[in-house]
């Protein structure tokens, strides 16, 4: 697959992971057809909402620099190498997307309990990725630390991974 399709298509799913998160934290809050907040607030989806936004940014970042065609060869497997593992985690994180979409189908829209513990058990999963993950792309940083480019775009990795378990980590009490 070439540099160009590898990076489309992995900005496909980490956009669908990403936004899948977003989804099941919206869902959280507000059941369906009903307008007071369940388990969220509206500070919550706001930086539940900016997983998505941050996620693209990073993913597109790493893409763009990805296809520089003046790109030395060790930034270029570095990177490359960085998009393979975000591909990993969107992959994971796809697999929790009906866990974090089911609230809509609880047809008892009144127990929060159930609610709750079907995202504590989403959430704590997604962390459990994301730090695995973040292990991951510390690895490549250091392998990586080498080559600049590559490496000052593992540790945003890094730190867009941090932002993303302190959110989670913020909403853990609620759940």
């Amino acid at each position: 697959m070439s540099q160009l399709g590898m990076a489309c298509r992995f900005r496909q799913h980490a956009s669908r992971s990403a936004w899948a998160i977003v989804i099941v934290l919206t869902i959280a809050a507000f059941g369906p057809g009903s307008v007071r907040a369940r388990v969220l607030d509206d500070g919550d989806l706001e930086r539940v909402s900016a997983i998505r936004t941050n996620f693209t940014n990073v993913v597109t970042d790493v893409a763009q620099l990805s296809r520089r065609p003046d790109l030395p060869s060790g930034e270029s497997e570095c990177l490359q190498s960085g998009l393979r593992e975000f591909m990993q985690i969107a992959d994971e994180l796809k697999s929790y997307e009906y866990l974090l979409t089911i609230e809509g189908q609880l047809t008892d829209v009144g127990n929060d309990d159930a609610l709750k513990g079907i995202l504590r058990f989403a959430v704590d999963k997604t962390m459990s990725i994301l730090e695995t993950e973040r292990k991951r792309f510390a690895q490549l940083s250091d392998q990586c630390a080498r080559q600049p480019l590559a490496a000052g775009r593992m540790q945003r990795a890094m730190q867009f991974i941090d932002g993303t378990l302190a959110i989670l980590k913020s909403l853990q009490p609620r759940l």
